[in-house]
Formats: structure tokens, sequence, C-alpha cells
């Protein structure tokens, strides 16, 4: 198809040539040819009257004696004068002839710059329609890529959005199992307290059972116990009752002064001030413990980290390091007994067990959920 477009457009070419350089001097051609044919036929008449003139000077010469008459002498004057006219017309013919001759090498000439503008053109046209294939043939290419490249973009916008979906999906779960977890994590805290406070009552109740140096003195100055054991209440009444007649003004005082005085008695204070306050982890701080041989703290935080901190130095705290490998919230931590490895527990169900000196991590276990 496209051979025979290039051919068609090679004729009508030469067509448009043929008629803007023949076309145009069909006439001047036409009349050269005239020129051309009238020139020989004149040649022949000026060689017939050349010659019939030639036979008209043989016989003046050979009658040149003799009388001519005054109808002879008029034909020669009016031959002569034919011969004059034709030669002038000859002459003529022969100018117009040079002319038309400069006029046709001209137009050969012009020809012949025209065929090679011709010749330029055609070699133009040739290369632009080469390239032309090509360029189609490179447009069809990235036709056929643009129809991939759609096929392919829709297939991943099917896929983004799937995943979008699935995303979604995991999210929502991901939101309830966090609120689950919350949820678990503050009944966890109040069974904690709960545990704290059961704690709490069980150490009174077992200090106030079983020590014997738990007592007051009430507002009448008698020596009052809490919950002890019969046996003793009985032996400090009893030796309550036997200096109950004595003087108080005794050099040994009374005798609840001096049972109060022979017992032991053990004494704890609260703290009423924060001694050392720091930022340890980028969120909650879930975990806490003392090194057994250093004055290093471990955390463990909800930023999936374990950190130790010295605090060797009264007032400041120093970074010794974080732990990292864990995939999520770090809930426990814990050295061991000589303070070489330390432990810590996360979220995603799994264990792990770094060394304190090079802070590397150990071991790495995960429980069945």
């Amino acid at each position: 198809m496209e051979g025979r477009q290039w051919r068609d457009i090679i004729v009508n070419q030469l067509q448009s040539r043929n008629k803007r350089e023949t076309t145009a001097f069909h006439d001047i051609i036409t009349f050269q040819s005239r020129l051309f044919d009238n020139v020989n036929t004149l040649k022949n008449e000026n060689l017939q009257l050349t010659l019939l003139n030639e036979r008209i000077r043989y016989t003046s010469s050979e009658s040149a004696h003799s009388t001519a008459g005054a109808a002879g002498n008029e034909r020669i004057q009016a031959l002569e004068q034919k011969i004059l006219a034709q030669q002038e017309e000859l002459t003529s013919l022969h100018r117009r002839r040079g002319e038309s001759a400069q006029q046709i090498i001209n137009l050969n000439a012009r020809v012949h710059d025209l065929e090679k503008n011709l010749q330029a053109k055609d070699i133009i046209i040739s290369e632009n329609t080469a390239l032309i294939a090509s360029l189609r043939a490179e447009i069809q290419m990235y036709e056929n890529n643009m129809t991939e490249l759609q096929g392919l973009n829709q297939v991943l916008r099917d896929e983004h959005q799937a995943l979008q979906i699935a995303f979604a999906a995991i999210e929502d779960k991901l939101r309830k199992a966090q609120d689950e977890n919350r949820t678990l994590v503050e009944r966890l805290i109040k069974y904690k307290a709960k545990d704290a406070d059961k704690m709490n009552e069980e150490n009174e109740h077992f200090l106030k059972s079983s020590n014997p140096t738990a007592f007051f003195i009430n507002t009448f100055g008698r020596v009052s116990f809490g919950k002890k054991s019969d046996k003793v209440r009985k032996e400090l009444e009893e030796a309550a009752r036997e200096g109950g007649g004595r003087s108080s003004g005794g050099s040994g005082g009374s005798s609840e002064d001096k049972i109060a005085e022979s017992m032991p008695y053990y004494a704890a204070t609260l703290p009423t001030k924060v001694a050392l306050r720091f930022d340890a982890h980028d969120g909650e701080v879930n975990a806490v413990k003392w090194s057994p041989t250093d004055r290093i703290v471990a955390t463990g935080g909800a930023d999936r980290k374990v950190k130790l901190w010295d605090v060797s130095k009264i007032g400041t705290v120093e970074s010794r390091g974080t732990l990292v490998g864990s995939n999520a919230g770090v809930m426990s931590v814990d050295f061991d007994s000589t303070g070489t490895y330390i432990v810590g527990a996360s979220n995603d169900f799994a264990s792990r067990v770094w060394t304190v000196a090079d802070q590397r991590l150990r071991v790495s276990r995960k429980c069945d959920q």
C-alpha cells in the first residue's frame, strides 16, 4: 500500500513538472518547428532562384550584343527585386532562428536546473518517506506499549484497591485488638491493684499477728496489742499485772515501759520528694528493673525498645544504650543474677535475651498464642 502511494506521488510530480516545464513552452516549440520548415522552404526557393538567376545571366551574356526587348529587361528587374526580397526575408528568418535557438538553449538550461532540483526533491521525498515509515512503526510500537501499560496500570489499580480493602480490614482488626488489649491492660491493672491491696492487707495482718513489737498505748495508759498470738498476749498481760502494784517512781520505771524498751522495733519511711526524673521512652514505660550488680536501671516501653540508664551519679542520668529487635511494646524486663544478660518480653508473643556488655541480641523465642 505504501509503495503504491509512493509511485502515485512520483507520477503526479512528473505530470506537474511536464505541465510546468513543457506545456507552457509548447507554442514556442511549435513555432520553432514552423520556422525550421519555412527556412528549409526558403532555402529551396533561394536555390531555385539562384539557378534561375545564373541561367538568366548566362542568357544575358550570350545576348549581350543583341538587343533585348523591353519585356525581357522588365522581367529581369522583377526577378532581381524578388531575389532581394527573398534574401532580406531569409536574413530575417536567420535572425529569428538565432533568437529562437538562444531561447531554446536558455530553456534547456532552465529545464536542466529544474531537473536537478527535482532529483534533489525526489531524494528528500525518499528520505522523508523512509523517515515517515520508521516513525509510523515507532508510533505503532509506542501505541502497543501504551496499551500494555494501560492494562498493567489497571491491574495495579485493582491490586491497590484490593490491598486498600485488605489494609482497611487489617486496620479494623488492629483497632479492635488495640481496644481489646487496652481493656485487658486496664483489667490487669485493676487486678494487680486488688492483688497489691490484698497483699498489703495480708502483710499487715502477718506483721500484727506475728511481730510481738507491734503495740500501742491507749488513752488510759494501758498497753494495747493488735492481733497477736494468745500466748504472747497472756504473757504480756501477766507481766503488766505483776508490775501494777509497784510504785511508778522506782528506779526501774513501770512494767509497760520496761516491756517497750526491751522489745525491738522496726521503722519504715515513705519518700516525700522525687530524687530523679527523666523521659525514658517515646510513649508509655511498661517495665523497670534494677541491675543486681551495678547502679543500672533497665526500662521497657511501648516504643519497642529496652533502654539502659546509669544512675550512679547523684542527680543525673546517663544513657548506657538501647536494645532493639522487638516487634511490639516491651511489657517486662529482668536481669540475670550476674547482671550479664537481660531478658525482655513483648506483646508480639516473644521473649528476647541481650548481653549487657555489647548490647547484642542473642536469643529470640516466640511463644504460642
